[in-house]
């Protein structure tokens, strides 16, 4: 049986990153972005392709068998002003300037901004075929180590009220609801009204290296 590696993603992987988001997300994908899923994969690529080719190493995968079939952002994940620039005239060229306002002002209600010391989890994803294989465990156990590693003090997320598998994995890594938002805005646009914000500070217990 082909065991899962946990690791720190290298360019080539993101191809696999992309379609593991995709799959993952689908339906979030489709409201922001369009229904192209080409165009979908391509954007979510450029989003991660600067940080990792400067040697970010806070985009996490999980590999089995050569394919990724799991990821996780640990943020802040910081552009340069070029960056920033070419991924939106990316993203006009592949979208339309009105699509690509509408996602920013989506990906925005969705963002969060990590203070000093803050390691925040994002985009966690596990490919439909590998899910409930304790896939997002091994994520979040690697995400603990790196987040300790590198100094930071607690470790912060975002999760739906309605995902429950969800937040039964973050609870058994140790995290607890600190407060809850209601969004009348993603409930029109992704039928979600209610977030829970999860933390885990250091100390409470898990893995203190990679």
């Amino acid at each position: 049986m082909l065991s899962t590696r946990v690791r720190c993603a290298r360019l080539a992987d993101l191809p696999g990153v992309a379609a593991v988001l995709q799959d993952s997300f689908d339906d979030k994908m489709r409201v922001i972005f369009g229904r192209q899923p080409g165009k979908i994969r391509a954007l979510l690529e450029a989003i991660y392709t600067g940080p990792v080719e400067r040697g970010y190493d806070g985009v996490l995968v999980a590999e089995r068998g050569g394919r990724i079939i799991g990821t996780l952002l640990i943020e802040p994940m910081d552009h340069t002003p070029e960056e920033n620039r070419a991924f939106e005239h990316f993203a006009v060229r592949e979208l339309g300037l009105p699509r690509m306002m509408w996602a920013s002002f989506l990906l925005w209600l969705l963002g969060h901004h990590p203070e000093p010391g803050e390691a925040y989890i994002s985009d966690v994803g596990v490919a439909g075929d590998y899910q409930g294989q304790g896939v997002g465990q091994m994520l979040m156990e690697y995400a603990e180590a790196w987040a300790w590693q590198h100094g930071r003090r607690r470790i912060t997320l975002w999760v739906a009220g309605t995902n429950n598998r969800a937040i039964h994995v973050y609870q058994k890594a140790g995290f607890a609801a600190v407060r809850t938002r209601s969004s009348f805005m993603t409930r029109l646009a992704f039928g979600i009204r209610d977030w829970h914000f999860m933390e885990k500070q250091r100390g409470s217990g898990g893995p203190d290296a990679l």
